[in-house]
């Protein structure tokens, strides 16, 4: 870990501020307090990233000074570690109660410590990196959908002026293309970022094979018109019920399948096939086209792993990542499976109640 890393010790023990300073003082730069009201002071002045906090200390004791901490959004990511020489597991709850992230008792091992401070450092800078992320697509989402909205109804405006030539109404159309795109990635973005901070779910029980249906249909219309050579086969073994928010889990399917369609060669077939248990429904949808390498499975539902970004021309990425945010929301899952060549196929997974065809 660098040293540019802020670890706060609190304890009212010399010996122990000591012995911690000790091990973790030449990895990270560290600041020590020997009361809880001390350390509550040292706090905006110091901005420590994780703090190795005594339980037992006369005044405020360990306890009251997370439960402060805990209180001031601007400390949500720094890390807290208890100490304490009380192993009993009411104390540890109680910790977690107040908001610690971790439990430590005397006598500790020091590897042990070391490996633990180096784990939650990483998980702090990892959060902070995931909410500036989060926060960058948020501030490019509204920033962008007015004039893109003036790109888009402008441009669409001038192809229909006769008076302009072929060359031109063709550049022009390039424009509204690439509105549109740009256009498709806010709103997915938006969308995304309202997933993450916006659990709510609107839910309905309703059959399944009606909306894979309406899925079909919609992609299917959308192909005839950019005169795409792929077939859609819809098979539904079993329709099942299922109680979701239809919006968003249509969105999801209509996301896979469209994907499934762009990444398809020409009279390529793209099969979806949906079946039902007496605990789950498995919907599968897969293509023919060149398939995923296979140190890219574990990367396509992240929304910022975007694949050779500087030549990335089907599509920014998002899709994936908002299909496996709702399917969590709904207590299912997206998986795939994938070999070079040999094509994709994403399954979609749903806990249920059966409704036989």
């Amino acid at each position: 870990m660098e040293k540019n890393f802020k670890v706060l010790i609190v304890d009212d023990d010399q010996l122990n501020l000591g012995i911690l300073e000790e091990i973790i003082g030449e990895q990270y730069e560290t600041v020590s307090a020997e009361s809880g009201e001390a350390a509550l002071a040292i706090l905006p002045k110091f901005y420590p990233d994780l703090i190795l906090l005594d339980i037992m200390m006369p005044g405020i004791d360990g306890y009251e000074v997370c439960r402060r901490i805990r209180k001031n959004t601007r400390y949500k990511y720094t890390k807290i570690i208890l100490i304490s020489g009380k192993a009993l597991v009411a104390e540890r709850i109680k910790g977690y109660e107040v908001g610690a992230d971790d439990y430590v008792t005397k006598p500790f091992v020091a590897e042990e410590l070391e490996a633990k401070i180096r784990v939650f450092l990483r998980l702090k800078r990892t959060e902070e990196l995931d909410q500036v992320k989060t926060e960058l697509l948020m501030l490019f989402s509204h920033e962008t959908r007015t004039p893109l909205n003036g790109i888009i109804s402008m441009s669409e405006f001038l192809q229909s002026d006769s008076s302009l030539g072929e060359k031109t109404r063709g550049h022009v159309k390039i424009i509204t293309e690439s509105g549109y795109r740009l256009l498709d990635f806010v709103e997915k973005a938006s969308l995304l970022c309202n997933l993450k901070y916006n659990s709510k779910l609107s839910t309905q029980k309703e059959s399944i094979a009606i909306h894979l249906k309406s899925v079909v249909t919609i992609v299917q219309y959308n192909l005839e018109n950019e005169k795409k050579n792929v077939s859609l086969d819809l098979t539904i073994k079993n329709d099942a019920d299922l109680a979701c928010d239809w919006n968003l889990v249509v969105k999801a399917l209509q996301f896979v399948l469209e994907n499934a369609v762009k990444f398809s060669p020409d009279n390529g077939v793209v099969t979806v096939e949906s079946d039902a248990d007496h605990s789950c429904c498995r919907v599968c949808i897969t293509d023919q086209g060149e398939g995923i390498l296979p140190e890219w499975i574990d990367k396509i539902f992240d929304e910022f792993a975007i694949r050779d970004i500087l030549h990335h021309n089907k599509g920014l990425g998002l899709s994936l990542s908002i299909t496996r945010h709702i399917m969590e929301l709904h207590g299912g899952e997206i998986s795939v499976k994938s070999e070079p060549g040999q094509g994709a196929a994403f399954t979609f997974t749903f806990p249920l109640t059966v409704k036989n065809v």
